[in-house]
């Protein structure tokens, strides 16, 4: 039988209260990772969930737009994106259509695009993608992207433009026109163009 020293039996007391305080130490760390790794997934879930409900999706849309009491414009998709984070903005990201009309409800131009954008605050459209104006007369604007002021009622672009009549096409870059489409200037000309001899007119 081995006799144990009482300064060896102190010592292994010691030794194993050091260890149970390790030992507790290490289990409490533990637990302490799992909340916070459990909190952060938790954190993550909301935060996804927030997200997918900062968008509304509409399907089918038909939209009016009036001004003094005379409707000017109605606007057709099949999806539309309202992003709820501020500053509130609508996709159309789908395609859009647009039908302009004057005070007697006549169809005056025709616009489409493959993309749309706009904030709600802001009376801009962002059109792009294969944007195509048409007015009542068959003249056609086809360009890559094109700003419609809903106020001012005026088209506005930055980027190459192509005009087809029934007598010419047009290039150039940049163009402002009025929403019919019936006056509108091209920036800056490129190509060749017929210039009518008024002379011929009298």
């Amino acid at each position: 039988m081995k006799w144990i020293h009482l300064q060896e039996l102190h010592n292994f007391a010691a030794r194993s209260t050091y260890m149970k305080k390790i030992i507790t130490r290490l289990a409490f760390l533990w637990v302490l990772i799992a909340a916070t790794s459990c909190e952060n997934d938790m954190e993550a879930v909301m935060n996804l969930d927030k997200k997918a409900a900062a968008v509304e999706e509409g399907k089918l849309i038909n939209s009016l737009y009036s001004q003094h009491g005379h409707v000017k414009a109605n606007l057709t998709a099949p999806t539309m994106l309202r992003h709820l984070a501020v500053p509130i903005y609508v996709e159309f990201n789908n395609g859009l259509k647009v039908l302009f009309y004057d005070d007697t409800l006549n169809v005056e131009s025709t616009l489409t695009a493959r993309y749309g954008k706009y904030f709600e605050n802001d009376a801009n459209i962002f059109l792009k993608d294969h944007v195509v104006v048409v007015n009542k007369k068959g003249e056609r604007l086809d360009c890559e992207e094109l700003n419609w002021d809903s106020k001012k009622q005026q088209f506005i672009s930055n980027t190459p433009v192509r005009i087809s009549t029934a007598t010419d096409t047009l290039y150039g870059t940049g163009l402002i026109s009025n929403q019919d489409f019936t006056n509108y200037t091209i920036m800056h000309p490129t190509g060749p163009f017929v210039v009518q001899d008024t002379t011929m007119l009298d």
